[in-house]
């Protein structure tokens, strides 16, 4: 039963494969004949991004035109500390790590200062097959 189980996975892992790869080639055919309408439709408003519909035929499609924003991680913090503190406070997150990596090689006293402030959960769980 249990070799049953691994193989079976291993087929259903091969159809979702190929179906991830057809849905890829469809998302981005999707893309190719929609995209520069919707940029079209929103820019006629004066937006970039955001929702908006079109007509395909006799469909109304609703489509959307996110976007990600990434920051200049230097700069920002040198805004930041240019502002006074309650208003870096309220615009700028920090977010204080180490990594693991780092953690687990740092010496015997390093890792006691830090060991409190370390929380160690589990995590996913897998099993293979070892061929």
């Amino acid at each position: 039963m249990s070799n049953q189980l691994l193989e079976r996975r291993e087929e259903l892992r091969t159809i979702i494969d190929g179906h991830k790869k057809e849905l890829s080639d469809i998302n981005e055919k999707i893309q190719d004949t929609w995209q520069q309408e919707v940029r079209d439709t929103l820019r006629a408003v004066g937006k970039d991004f955001g929702s908006t519909t079109i007509m395909s035929g006799n469909k109304k499609l609703k489509a959307k035109i996110g976007k990600k924003v990434t920051w200049d991680q230097e700069k920002l913090f040198d805004q930041l500390n240019k502002m006074s503190p309650e208003n870096a406070k309220h615009y700028g997150k920090l977010v204080v790590s180490v990594e693991e990596r780092k953690y687990t090689a740092a010496p015997p006293d390093i890792k006691n200062q830090l060991e409190d402030c370390r929380t160690v959960e589990m995590g996913s769980f897998s099993i293979e097959e070892d061929k």
